[in-house]
């Protein structure tokens, strides 16, 4: 489905996606030849219809807009195309940490102490200036969300479920990566910058020793990870002894143990730096980010091919593009004489057209052939057709034969109708009916009406079966089983009789599972929707 174009933007392909968005690369292309790297963050389908998410988004994201620092991905534009939020932001054409772990692990070659101490300063000057500047934490260190470019430079990106400075987001509910999350944010308390400061601590243990200090199949062994003893930097390697007791600090349980500002937790990594050449250092980095792209991992036998195209949903009031926040430079991109490249024709204002471009991402199309609605009135035309044809080839059999009039009056005076069958269903109103009337005349003046009849009676027809309903069911990871059925990996789409009906989700990652009940009536089409990647699983009815 790619290239395509997505407002002023052409989508190339898709680079990630998540639990809560894509990630495609993206061309924004203008006079002359003008061309720009961007990546575009589209919020998945299910999301964009969550009222409370979208208002939650649009006002952290209108921050994010505003941060303005070299180790943040800077976010241009935050908006709304056909009914889909998005993020433009900066291309970095590096890796992520998460890359870069797996590669030295495939490799054997862990990062060495000082780029991993390098990559905490940088990452702790980021955070610093949000912490400072914009009173926001990030919530969400983890390695997935650190990128690393060619040049070695360090940049955190993915502000989006940031929140206030000293503000507890309960609320709004708990969010970010179990694992390395600090306790008051796993309970949903009152977050400060040294939050972030114990996230930063078990992204760099991860980074040296190879393994994420607390990350866990379970909650409860999560829980019961930061209660035991804390691994220390000196067991990754020897030369990091001098960091061992600030890094113990920086992963306290409690948050006033731990250094209050990221600056402080920098301060430490920088004197373990000293006389070091960060040059040097930076270099390294940058090559073994260049190793990484040159030399990809090869794609999992299990992954299937996703059909890729941008969610669209649009509402009466939501068509085409409206920007909520855009950095300055945007202002350049957008000047008369530029020319954009024409987005697609908008359907009518409140009314939803059904396309390959308009059907949830989630949609499995393989299933869709399964799952197309019966065609209405079939049978009732294919009893009217046989019932014609027996009457008209009667009367012509009757005259090629040289038969009288004795013999073909009771063939044609005989009536042929074809009743509906009672399980056929039609629209309430239809009847059918097929009259045929045909003249033999021999050596009587008698005349033979022949008469074929097909006739389908509402009433009997719409009721006597109940239509089946259809549960689509969502998830990341996640395997989905309705009534005690065959496990199916989600998404996934099951026809099922009016009724109640018990869903089961499973998550292997963690081995978790949640039920819930759902009441599906004549036709329906319901949906659930899995996420297990909060402190708490939640199943949340979408339609």
């Amino acid at each position: 489905m790619y290239p395509q174009v997505f407002g002023k933007y052409v989508l190339e392909r898709e680079l990630a996606r998540g639990g809560m968005a894509r990630v495609v690369l993206a061309t924004l292309r203008g006079a002359g030849g003008f061309e720009k790297k961007l990546v575009v963050k589209q919020i998945r389908d299910e999301l964009a219809c969550d009222d409370e998410f979208v208002r939650r988004f649009v006002e952290e994201a209108k921050t994010t807009v505003a941060l303005a620092h070299p180790n943040i991905v800077p976010v241009y534009e935050l908006g709304v195309e056909l009914g889909t939020y998005f993020l433009a932001m900066e291309y970095v054409e590096g890796a992520s940490l998460a890359e870069l772990l797996r590669a030295c692990q495939r490799e054997g070659k862990p990062l060495s102490p000082e780029e991993g101490a390098y990559v905490g300063v940088e990452v702790c000057r980021a955070l610093d200036y949000a912490h400072r500047r914009m009173t926001v934490v990030h919530r969400d260190v983890t390695p997935r969300n650190v990128m690393v470019d060619e040049e070695g430079q360090v940049k955190v990106i993915d502000f989006g479920i940031s929140s206030p400075v000293a503000t507890a987001p309960s609320g709004t509910g708990v969010f970010g990566s179990p694992g390395h999350m600090p306790p008051e944010q796993m309970q949903g308390k009152t977050l400060t910058p040294a939050a972030d400061v114990f996230a930063v601590a078990v992204l760099l243990m991860e980074l040296w020793s190879g393994k994420a200090p607390f990350r866990r199949h379970t909650l409860d062994q999560i829980k019961a990870s930061l209660k035991a003893p804390h691994p220390k930097p000196s067991d990754a390697d020897i030369r990091l002894l001098p960091l061992d007791e600030v890094m113990a600090t920086a992963m306290a349980l409690e948050p006033k143990d731990r250094p209050q500002q990221a600056e402080d937790l920098g301060r430490a990594l920088r004197k373990f730096l000293s006389g070091m050449d960060l040059g040097d250092v930076a270099r390294k980095l940058g090559e073994r980010v260049r190793s990484v792209r040159a030399h990809p991992p090869p794609p999992s036998s299990e992954q299937k091919p996703v059909l890729q195209r941008p969610p669209s949903r649009p509402q009466a009031t939501e068509m085409g593009t409206k920007t909520f926040a855009a950095r300055q430079e945007v202002d350049a991109w957008k000047e008369p004489g530029t020319r954009r490249v024409p987005s697609s024709k908008p359907p009518p204002a409140g009314k939803e057209v059904e396309t390959v471009a308009t059907r949830p991402l989630e949609t499995d199309p393989s299933r869709e052939k399964d799952e197309a609605p019966p065609r209405r009135g079939g049978l009732v035309w294919g009893a009217a057709a046989g019932a014609l044809a027996v009457a008209v080839g009667a009367f012509f059999l009757g005259r090629g034969a040289g038969t009288t009039n004795d013999a073909v009056v009771p063939a044609l005076t005989t009536a042929a109708t074809a009743t509906v069958p009672a399980s056929a269903t039609v629209p309430a109103s239809a009847t059918v009916t097929a009259t045929v009337t045909a003249t033999a005349t021999a050596t009587g003046p008698a005349t033979a009406p022949a008469t074929a009849t097909a006739t389908g009676p509402a009433t009997a027809t719409a009721s006597a079966a109940a239509e089946r309903g259809t549960i689509s069911l969502q998830g990341v990871g996640t395997w989905v089983s309705v009534d005690g059925g065959p496990h199916r990996q989600t998404p996934a789409s099951v026809s099922v009789d009016p009724g109640t009906h018990t869903v089961v989700f499973g998550f292997p990652a963690t081995g978790e599972s949640r039920s819930a009940s759902i009441t599906v009536k004549s036709g329906d089409r319901r949906a659930l929707q899995a996420d297990f990647t909060g402190a708490t699983p939640t199943i949340r009815v979408l339609r």
